[in-house]
């Protein structure tokens, strides 16, 4: 070792010594990097990634080689047989790319070890190559120990370096760098310790010419360039793969999400069906037996009298009415599915006319009249009269599902229905003093399937299609629909449509009124 130490110090020019190293260092831990990535991929993806990192040490092997080459001052001229250069530069990558490619795609030990020798081995001959291309006026001789133990070194820290790079880990990459390297510096520099010259007496003061220094930086910043690129793939691909796999997460996050809401709508949809079939079940099974029923409450002798048909009759309507609430419940329910499927298809056909705005609220508010008297709720129309172009069957639709909801679920005491102009058309407004929307909750509540309330322990009814038929119809008519609430002071739905709109004539407001 002091005789390596001692070459270094005396026979180098120590300024292209450190510019070798720092090349040296920085172009391992380029390589390492790659050649971790090469151990994490599959198989076929990883092959062109072996390419690209034995690429990257072949090149950097050489270039360290050349500068520390240049870095040798000898008191005699030399030169370099361009042809034994140019292969030792083809004996680098090749022996690279065979060692990266046995130990980065066979991923077992006895790969690695094989690799890691035929990578060392590559190095080495890449050197003594390079040496002999180095033609120097004096007499040479070579230090056989010296020289074996350069080989012997660069096989086994270059093996080392490659096992250190299956272990897991983040420290893994630097442990790979920095045996590489060592197996890089310490292989040239122990060579350089075995080659002995004696150069010939005519030219005593002989230096190394000072554009070495310069061929010296163009060699290292053509390396550096080459890393950095080699790199800058590893990177450009790890972010392209960690914004797929993001994507890919946020798919599956997506599909499992859509599917627990239809696994919750079904189970909500159980239930909606099976409420109102019970009751028309039941009271028409009530129906078929009330004439035997009441027959079987008089004495053996008597006959029916009008206060009996009267009590059947009034019986028999109570029934009746039952069943057509029940039956109205499940239309509803069937209607909604209908609807949200055939707009899901793009189905959804506008039937525009021009119609008094007042009137349509009028009609929404009869409409929730027994909804909102059990609720103890009271709906009021805060607007002027105007007359708008749009669908006014799915305006209707579209705010009877607001004001519904609003009923059903805000435990609001006042909803105010407006509808106001806005530039480029008009917007409705339903209002309500209720308990609010949760702002997490802001975006779901227009997702189809979708209900704030848990399937199991809602005290009211619903699909969860409402808002999100709501949400297709004033797409479908060039606009959409947007929620403001606050959690224990309201909420308010606006619906903007697109579309002429123009005051009512004194005549409709009177009538209005």
């Amino acid at each position: 070792m002091f005789r390596v130490a001692h070459t270094i110090h005396h026979d180098h020019d120590l300024g292209l010594v450190i510019l070798a190293a720092l090349l040296c260092i920085f172009g391992s831990w380029v390589v390492s990097r790659l050649y971790k990535h090469v151990l994490e991929q599959p198989r076929r993806q990883a092959l062109i990634w072996c390419y690209l990192t034995a690429m990257t040490a072949g090149i950097t092997v050489w270039c360290t080689h050349f500068i520390a080459i240049l870095a040798y001052q000898l008191d005699a001229p030399a030169t370099f047989h361009f042809s034994l250069t140019f292969l030792s530069l083809i004996i680098a990558i090749i022996g690279s790319t065979l060692g990266v490619l046995i130990a980065g795609l066979v991923k077992s030990r006895r790969a690695t070890i094989l690799g890691g020798a035929i990578f060392g081995l590559a190095i080495a001959a890449m050197h003594y190559t390079g040496m002999v291309a180095y033609r120097v006026q004096g007499t040479i001789h070579w230090d056989i120990q010296y020289l074996v133990a350069s080989v012997i070194i660069s096989v086994v820290l270059t093996t080392l370096a490659l096992g250190a790079a299956r272990r897991g880990g983040r420290r893994s990459v630097l442990s790979m760098a920095g045996l590489l390297a060592l197996a890089i510096i310490l292989l040239h520099f122990t060579g350089m310790a075995a080659f002995q010259v004696t150069p010939l007496p005519a030219l005593p003061d002989y230096a190394n010419p000072v554009e070495y220094r310069l061929i010296a930086l163009i060699i290292a910043g053509t390396a550096t360039v080459i890393a950095l690129a080699a790199f800058f793939s590893y990177v450009v691909e790890n972010r392209t793969r960690s914004e797929s796999v993001e994507e890919l997460r946020k798919a599956r996050d997506a599909a499992e999400s859509a599917s627990r809401a239809k696994s919750e709508f079904m189970s909500v949809l159980s239930h909606e069906l099976r409420t109102p079939l019970t009751i028309v079940i039941g009271y028409a099974s009530f129906l078929s037996e009330l004439k035997n029923h009441n027959l079987a409450k008089l004495a053996p002798e008597e006959k029916p009298a009008p206060p009996h048909f009267e009590k059947m009759g009034d019986q028999a309507q109570l029934y009746g009415q039952r069943i057509k609430f029940a039956g109205g419940q499940l239309l509803t329910i069937i209607n909604d599915i209908l609807d949200y499927t055939n707009m899901e298809l793009n189905e959804l056909a506008l039937d525009k006319t021009l119609f008094d705005t007042r009137a349509l609220l009028e009609e929404v508010v009869e409409e929730h009249h027994g909804s909102a008297h059990d609720k103890t709720a009271t709906l009021h129309i805060d607007t002027p009269a105007l007359s708008v172009t749009a669908d006014r069957r799915r305006s209707l639709q579209l705010l009877g599902h607001i004001v519904g909801n609003a009923l059903k679920f805000s435990k609001a005491r006042d909803i105010y229905l407006r509808v106001r102009l806005q530039s480029g058309g008009f917007c409705f407004e339903v209002e309500d003093n209720g308990v609010g929307i949760a702002a997490e909750d802001l975006d779901r509540i227009f997702e189809a399937f979708t209900q704030i309330e848990d399937a199991d322990d809602r005290a009211e009814g619903g699909t969860g299609l409402g808002l999100a038929i709501c949400k297709k119809l004033a797409l479908a008519h060039g606009g959409d629909i947007t929620v403001k609430s606050t959690l224990g002071q309201g909420t308010t739905f606006s619906v903007f449509i697109p579309g002429a709109t123009q005051m009512a004539e004194p005549v409709m407001l009177a009538q209005a009124s």
